[in-house]
């Protein structure tokens, strides 16, 4: 993977244009937008509370994507961490609706995951800075020349 001194801050004016696109209409995103805004907010939610702040927040409700996008710019490893998680929701898979997902996470046993989550965080930090690098290109290559 070839080095780049970019960051997605250096996106910031496109990401929030991105954000409100996503929010108004989902599907009018190309699947490289839908890139972008899947893993750009996993990303955020991760560095801004762990992990399980994929699922408290809207991030989640395209977590089914998001797993999708990992794999496509070739991140089986965070995928499967987030299938790991996904296991602890009913029927494998945390529901679309944040309000049934946070109910799920508020009922889960005290403690019960804490030390699979921090293990899970520091797998995924470990790979943070590669996984936004390749979002970066992709964002250059994909997206920005569109």
């Amino acid at each position: 993977m070839e080095a780049t001194n970019k960051t997605l801050l250096d996106f910031q004016n496109d990401w929030e244009k991105l954000v409100d696109k996503g929010f108004q209409d989902y599907n009018s995103l190309t699947a490289d937008e839908k890139i972008w805004l899947n893993l750009g907010s996993l990303i955020s939610a991760v560095d801004n509370g762990g992990l399980i702040s994929h699922y408290y927040n809207s991030g989640a409700d395209r977590n089914k994507e998001t797993i999708e996008d990992l794999i496509i710019l070739g991140f089986t490893d965070i995928a499967e961490i987030l299938k790991q998680i996904n296991s602890w929701f009913p029927n494998e898979q945390p529901s679309t609706d944040i309000e049934d997902r946070n109910e799920v996470i508020s009922n889960w046993q005290q403690g019960k995951y804490d030390e699979l989550l921090d293990a899970y965080d520091n797998k995924f930090y470990e790979k943070e800075k590669e996984l936004e690098n390749k979002l970066v290109q992709h964002i250059e290559r994909k997206v920005l020349t569109k």
